[in-house]
Order: structure tokens, then sequence, then C-alpha cells
């Protein structure tokens, strides 16, 4: 009875352990912002995120493709984060934190009820949750479907290990509907079914493949009924395949052959399979991102061959001795499938972030195989303890310098660029970074480097006219934009971005043509609608320009500088009925609240519809905050402007503006 009280407590405290590592571990990421891949699709510029839990959120997440993907379980995460969290980014890390920190627990107590060992379920559970190689998975935002659909799967392993103890309808129904929730997270489970088989076989003991159980009792064959009892689960993965692979289509992720030759994937997805193996052992060079090779790695592909046909080998010969070596050997080397590349997503050759359920195999077997190696010495487990020790704390020292890398995007993508060669996507989103800082010149630079190492990159050639006309430099960015519309002639992006050019230089007529385009080609597309709006608010339009801007609106209700034009709009033009100024007050203030009372030229707009609406006692304190802010952003010309115009607020008079040409 003290034995097993003992025991009860010890497990308490590893797992108290386990978790308050953990979440001190990766604390310092609730200090981190959110980055320039992603992030923003998935979070900060969402506008279906950014509406917090809904109905209609509900709807869109359970039938939208986006991001290339079918999670609806996940965009939910996401509106209840953003329903507590607003738009502070370190709320959102903490998500993931906690759920890398259940998971990190969650592993511990299944592992330990499959085997009755605690010290060796302790540090799977700990390498698992300290290896630098979960920082990606756990540290970026728009990775939340990594943590919460293990969070799932583990859920239904624990569902299925009642199921397996004592068959009943509501722990397979369990299992069975938790492993629906973890693939509505992320379609990385779809191998599930086949890593319960190997769990059927160890540690449960439910199959017999021709050897000696392990356990000692009376072996089961392999029968219809533990295939049958897979058949939903199967289905369901049939299901998520299907629905994966429309949403990539869709969303343009999946490389066709012509572009990604079959001989480049079969070599990479058997080198990446060496590459996940060392750097599970020797963490070294992480990043964000590694680029494909631009030609089949045959030398490393055929190692990659050699090392995972040498160990399967051995393990189905050892099977029967080593259950754990032959479980967790193949629960890595099936789990990797979905991403391994021999569907190739992406331009990447391999991912971090992809070893956060298949290492859990991995390190099992790892584990396990230690243990009774040195379990055969007098003093083995005093010398594996040790060794132990001193692992963990340097996956715990690698973890933290790793997750300093994740602070910001400028940081990360430079790491990426540092440590891998002919990065063209680091060297992109790297430019990305610079250019949300307002360093366009070193934007200039890195998209420059992009278009080097992959010069028909549709991107980088747009996201070099973006930043060029910002630096004014027109015919530069026109000659950029042309070419990506060449390589891309249907994106609505590219000819959005081309007609604010042409508007800039006062060709409203092309511009307009982008603008109309860019609907065409995407009618759920707002900015279009903006500019479009704004180029007929140049021309005189203004029932056509509040069309624009109302659709935008209604496509992101909560887009500030929509909310400010439209508000001018109805507040200056004089041939807007008197009563849109108390429309044009409330869209101003709308503005003024999202952006936290921060941005001058929103504020001014509020001052000017209370004056235009009669109020100019309001007009005059708003005009005050206006001002003030503009000082403290050091805009001079600005404040010169504001302090004119409170002066006539004070005079109870209203600014004369010209509609037509806004701010």
């Amino acid at each position: 009875m003290q034995n097993g009280f003992d025991n009860r407590r010890t497990v308490l405290w590893t797992g108290f352990v386990l978790v308050t590592v953990t979440l001190v571990l990766y604390w310092p990421a609730t200090k981190h912002g959110f980055l320039v891949i992603d992030d923003n699709e998935y979070v900060t510029e969402n506008p279906w995120v950014t509406r917090g839990l809904s109905l209609p959120g509900l709807k869109w997440a359970l039938t939208a493709m986006h991001a290339a993907n079918w999670h609806p379980v996940t965009w939910l995460s996401h509106m209840l984060d953003y329903e507590i969290h607003g738009l502070f980014a370190g709320g959102h890390h903490l998500t993931n934190i906690i759920l890398h920190a259940l998971n990190t627990l969650l592993l511990f107590l299944l592992l330990r009820r499959w085997t009755g060992s605690i010290w060796r379920s302790a540090l799977v559970a700990a390498l698992f949750g300290w290896h630098p190689l979960r920082v990606e998975s756990v540290a970026w935002v728009a990775e939340r479907k990594d943590v919460l659909s293990t969070w799932f799967m583990l859920l239904a392993l624990l569902a299925y290990t009642g199921y397996a103890q004592r068959r009943t309808a509501t722990r397979y129904a369990l299992a069975l509907g938790l492993f629906a929730l973890g693939l509505m997270s992320k379609p990385m489970l779809v191998t599930l079914p086949l890593l319960l088989l190997l769990l059927d076989y160890w540690p449960f003991a439910r199959l017999h493949l021709g050897t000696t159980n392990p356990t000692g009792s009376e072996p089961q064959k392999l029968g219809i009924r533990i295939l049958a009892e897979k058949v939903p689960f199967f289905g369901l993965t049939a299901i998520s395949c299907i629905l994966t692979l429309v949403a990539q289509r869709a969303g343009g992720a999946v490389k066709p052959l012509e572009e990604v030759p079959l001989s480049l994937r079969l070599f990479n997805s058997l080198a990446a399979y060496l590459g996940y193996i060392s750097k599970t052992l020797w963490p070294s060079d992480l990043c964000v991102y590694y680029p494909l090779p631009q030609a089949p790695p045959i030398g490393s592909g055929l190692l990659g061959a050699l090392a995972v046909s040498g160990v399967t080998y051995a393990a189905l010969r050892l099977r029967a001795r080593c259950p754990w070596f032959f479980v967790g050997w193949l629960w890595f080397v099936i789990a990797l499938v979905p991403v391994i590349g021999l569907v190739q997503v992406g331009n990447q050759a391999m991912a971090d972030r992809y070893t956060y359920i298949p290492s859990i195999g991995l390190l099992t077997a790892l584990v396990w195989c230690a243990a009774n190696w040195l379990g055969r010495y007098r003093s083995g487990l005093r010398i594996g303890a040790g060794i132990a020790g001193a692992i963990l704390v340097c996956c715990i020292v690698l973890t933290r310098v790793q997750l300093g890398y994740w602070r910001d995007s400028v940081t990360l993508m430079s790491r990426a660029v540092r440590v891998t060669k002919r990065n063209a996507f680091a060297h992109l989103n790297l430019g990305v970074a610079f250019a949300n800082l307002g360093k366009m010149e070193a934007a200039v630079e890195q998209y420059r480097a992009a278009i080097e190492f992959r010069p028909n990159d549709f991107l980088a050639h747009n996201n070099l006219g973006v930043a060029l006309t910002a630096l004014g430099r027109h015919e530069e960015a026109a000659a950029h934009y042309s070419k990506a519309l060449e390589l891309n002639p249907k994106s609505a992006l590219a000819h959005n971005n081309f007609g604010v050019l042409l508007a800039q230089q006062g060709k409203l007529d092309q511009a307009i043509e982008h603008f109309k385009t860019a609907i065409r080609l995407n009618p759920r597309y707002p900015k279009p609608y903006l500019n479009y709006g704004f180029a007929l608010q140049k021309l005189g339009q203004a029932p056509q320009a509040i069309t624009n801007y109302v659709k935008a609106l209604e496509l992101d209700p909560d887009w500030p500088e929509a909310l400010d034009k439209l508000a001018f709009l109805l507040a200056a033009c004089p041939d807007e009925p008197s009563q849109t100024r108390g429309a044009a007050i409330k869209l101003a203030e709308r503005a003024v609240r999202l952006t936290g009372a921060q941005v001058p030229d929103y504020i001014a707009t509020l001052a000017f519809a209370h004056a235009a609406s009669g109020d100019f006692s309001n007009a005059a304190a708003t005009a005050e905050l206006a001002l003030a802010k503009a000082r403290e952003n050091g805009l001079t010309r600005l404040a010169e402007q504001l302090e004119s115009e409170l002066a006539l607020y004070r005079a109870r008079q209203v600014p004369a503006k010209d509609w037509r040409n806004p701010r």
C-alpha cells in the first residue's frame, strides 16, 4: 500500500516538474510578437478571426479552405484567443506554450500507463518537451495546429488505451471522436490508425506477428476484429486526405511534377529522414526554413535509404526481444510519411515542426534501448542517470537559445539566411520584415537577393515593386509589377499594388482598370475596393467611392484605414445629406478606438467629423489630442495643419476641405 502511494506521489511530482520546466523554458515567448510568415493569415489580417467567436465565424471555419488547409478546430482556437487577448501576441503565444506543456505531461502519463516505468517515461517526455526541435511548433502562433492536433491525438490514445484494456462502445467512440477533432486541427494525424496497430503489438500485446508475445501472455493472432475496429479510423483518414488535397491544390501549395520532379522528391525524402535523425541527435543550425535543393541530393539520399532500410531491418529482426525499438522506429518512419515530401507542399526540404509527433516514437526507441543496455551493468543506471541529466541540461540551454531566434521576424529570417545557402524564402521574408519596420532600402536589398536565387519568384517581384514605390522609384517599381503580372497574371495582389502605383502617378484611369481586375479575380479581397474608392473620390465620384468603401468594410469591418477614409468622405462631401455626419463620427470613433488613439490622422478625421456636425467643443478637444500625438511622433507638417484647424474649431468654424484630395 505504501509503495503504491509512493509511486503515485512520484508520478505527481514528476508531472509537476515536467509542466513547470516546460512553462518556464518557453515563457520568454510571451514577450514575442507576431511573425511575417503565416501569422497574418491565421490571426492579424484574418477578418474572421479578428471578429472573435461568432456563428458566422463558426460557419466559415467549417467550410473555409483558407491558408491551403481545412482545419476548423484550429480556426476556432484562434478566434477564442482573439476573444480573450485581442491582438496581444503574448496571449496567443501563451496558449501554444500551455498546450505544449500539457502534451509533455500527457505523453509522460501515457508512457507510464503503458509500460509501468516512471523514469523512462519521464525522460522521453522531457526530451520531447525540451528538445530545441520543438521550438518552431511552440513559438510560432500559426503553428497552433501542431500543438493542438497533438493534444487531441494524445487524448485519443488515452481513450484507446482504456478501450484496449476493456472494450466498450463508449471508449471506442471517444477515441474516434478525439481523432476526428485532431484531424480537424491538422491533417498530420492521418497515420494514427497505423500507429494504433503498432501499439496493439506493443505495449498492448493485442497482436502477434509470428513471435513470442513480449508480455509472456497467450499471444493473439492478427484477426479480422482488430483490423475491423480500425476501419472507421481509416475512413476518417481518407476523408481528411481528400479534404487536405483539395484545400492545398486550391491554395496552390501542392507543387506539380514539372516544378519538383519525382527524382528530386524521392532523394530529398530519403535525405530528410537522415536529416531529422541527425538534428534529433545533434540539433545544430536549426532554422525556420530549409530550402529544397536545386538538384536531387543523390549522396545524402542514398545514405538516408541505407540508414532507413538498415534500421528497419534490425527493428524487424529484434521485434520479439526489443518490441519498443520495433514500435518506436516504425512510429517515427510512418508518422513522417505525410510530410516527407513525396507529395511536395511548398518549397522546403524539411521542417523542424514536422518532427513534433514522429519524435515521440524515435525518442521512445532510443530511451528504452539505452536503458536496457545500461541495465546490464552494475553501475549502468547511475551512469545513465548522469548522461540523461547532462543531455536534458543541454536541451534546455539549446532550446532557450533557439527560442531567442523567434523573438521577431528580422532575427528569425536573418538566422535562416546565415545557416543556409541560396535561401530565397528567407531573403524574401527578411525583406518583408524590414519593410514592416519602414526600412525600405534594406527591404529592397533582400528582395533583390531573393530574385537572384529564384528569378521567377512572383512574390519577390511584387514586394520589390511595393518597396520601390515607397521609395519613389516608380519606373523600377512598374517594371517589377509588370514582371510579377507576367509570372502570375491572375494575381489580385499584384493588380491592386500596380494600381496603387499608377494612382500615385496620376494615371487614375489605368489604376482603376487594375483595381477592377483585382476585384474580379478575388471578390473577397478588400484592398482593391478601398483603392478603387479612393481613385473614384479623386475623380469626384462620391457615391461610387462610398459604395466601394462600404464593400471594403463589409469584407473587413475592423479596418481602420477604410473606416477613416469613409468617415472623412461622409463628413467632407457637400453633396452628402447632413444625417451622414453622425455616421461619419461613428466610423471615425471606431477607427480611433481600434488603433488605441495612437494615429493622429484618424483622430484628426474624428475632430473634423465633429466640427462638420456642429459639435465644435468635441472637435477642439479631439484636435488637441491629435496635435499632441502628431508632435509626439515628430510629424511636423501634420502638427502645423492641426494647429490651424484647432484655431478654427475654437472659433466655431469648419475648415475648408477638398473632399476630392484627402490627406
